[in-house]
This record gives structure tokens, sequence and C-alpha cells, in this order.
């Protein structure tokens, strides 16, 4: 075996706090350390019956790696497990499937009939070239009635993260301003939801944001859930909006224009196919 690939073995399986990481995320068979050869090890595991796991196991634990070399630090093990469990969440709403192995059609619509309050969603983008960072938000009753919503610009910025949280945040103050007290959130960002409602990640880039974000839900009564883009589809129209203007924070005391067929077909339960 060449010394790269002994490298690798080394690196995100082999030594002890990796070894550690395996078994945290659930690695416990003896020959699943047996393989001397990195490239057979990956195949297997890649292809088993955890194939998510395993591959945001190695990618991890390789990030880790390079944060011990390069910042002389290490994260926990909690942590570890944490993002490697969101990841692993993220790869199986995006690849998931029949027994069959083909594709699952779902029809989404826009979430109204869960909860019996004001519903919230939220979206952030990163659009055109160069690229322009966006987010935006509605509230709205749970029959579709328009009560407010936001948009804006983020300035010197590209990242899809920063954009999703930032309208979680912008979202929840407006609720707040409103003196809307029971209120449900849907993002279709599940590494932000999972940011948000996992373990505190106290060195985290967004960490002062996401603490700000749980300040704002701990003051009053918010659900935050997952929901699809197909229904959510109204805050991706702002987030575009916001996206294309240069304001930092424009609050829409009625629909903006381009917005009625959207509000429209979520208020009627209008169905969008989902692949």
């Amino acid at each position: 075996m060449s010394s790269h690939k002994e490298t690798f073995l080394h690196c995100v399986r082999d030594c002890d706090f990796s070894r550690n990481i395996w078994h945290h995320i659930g690695f416990n068979d003896p020959t699943f350390f047996s393989f001397t050869d990195a490239r057979e090890w990956r195949k297997v595991g890649s292809t088993g019956s955890q194939a998510y796991t395993f591959s945001a196991g190695v990618w991890w634990a390789w990030r880790h790696r390079n944060w011990m070399c390069l910042n002389n630090d290490s994260w926990s093990l909690n942590r570890l497990s944490f993002n490697i469990q969101s990841m692993v969440d993220i790869f199986t709403s995006s690849f998931s499937s029949n027994s069959d192995g083909t594709a699952v059609s779902r029809l989404i619509k826009w979430n109204n009939d869960n909860f019996s309050c004001v519903i919230l969603n939220v979206d952030g983008s990163c659009l055109d070239s160069p690229v322009r960072a966006g987010y935006g938000g509605i509230i709205r009753n749970d029959s579709g009635f328009y009560l407010s919503g936001f948009s804006g610009f983020i300035r010197e910025s590209s990242d899809i993260l920063l954009a999703e949280l930032y309208a979680i945040y912008q979202g929840l103050t407006l609720a707040k301003d409103l003196a809307i007290d029971e209120l449900v959130c849907y993002s279709d960002s599940l590494l932000c939801i999972n940011l948000i409602k996992g373990p505190i990640v106290k060195y985290h880039v967004y960490a002062v944001l996401i603490q700000d974000i749980n300040e704002l839900i701990c003051q009053s009564n918010v659900t935050l859930c997952h929901t699809f883009r197909e229904g959510n589809q109204c805050a991706d129209f702002l987030t575009k909006l916001g996206a294309s203007s240069d304001a930092d924070l424009i609050i829409h005391a009625s629909p903006p224009n381009g917005i009625f067929d959207l509000l429209k077909s979520d208020s009627s339960g209008t169905f969008f196919l989902r692949d």
C-alpha cells in the first residue's frame, strides 16, 4: 500500500480519536478496521448499508484532522457526530428512493395545515455572477391571508448558509415586532434547522447569529420546521427580490407585485410535483 493510502487510513480511521468517531456513529464491527487497502475500504463503506453515514464520517474525520493540523485544535465527539448526522439527513432528503431503487414522486404544497397559528416561510439564496446573496420571508395566517413580508440584500457575501440563517433571524424579528406570540417558521434549509436545534457549537462561524435566533425562539411560542422548496415558493420569490435589490432590508406591508399568483396557489392548496 502506498504512503498516501497509509496516511489516508491513519487520518480518517486508525488514529485513536478517529476510531472513537467511528464507534460513536455506529461502526463497531471489528472487520471495519481490518482493511489494509484504502481504496477497497472506501468502496465497501460507500456502497454498504450505512453508505451515507460512512461518507459523511470520512468527510468530517478528514476535516477534523485538517483542523487539528492547521489550527492546533480538536472538536468534541458530540460536535463531530452532530455534523455527521446533519450531513446524513441532507443526503437522505436529497436521495430518497423506493426499495426497488426508483425515485420517489411526492406532491408538495404549502404547509398551512400542520399548525393552527401564524405561518412564517423564509428562504435565502445566492444568485447571478458576480454572486449576490439575498434573503426573504412572508408571514401569513393559516388561511393564506398576507400579514407581512420582507426581503434584503447581504453585502460582500456569497455564503448561502448566512443567507438562510439571516432570513430566519429577520423573520422572527419581524414577527416579534408585529406582536405575534405563536408562530411556526418553515425553512427549506435542513442544515440551518439542525444548527439551530442541535447542540450549541461555540466555535461555529455564525455562532452569534445562531444564538440570537435561539433567543428569539425562546421569547415566544415558535416552532421551527423543515419544508421542501416546492412548498416555499413565496419566500423564494421574496428572496430573489432581495438579491436583485441594493437594500439591506425592506418590509413589505402589502404583497409586492408578481407574488399574487403564488399566494393564490398556496391558499388554494395547489400541489407541486417533487421527484
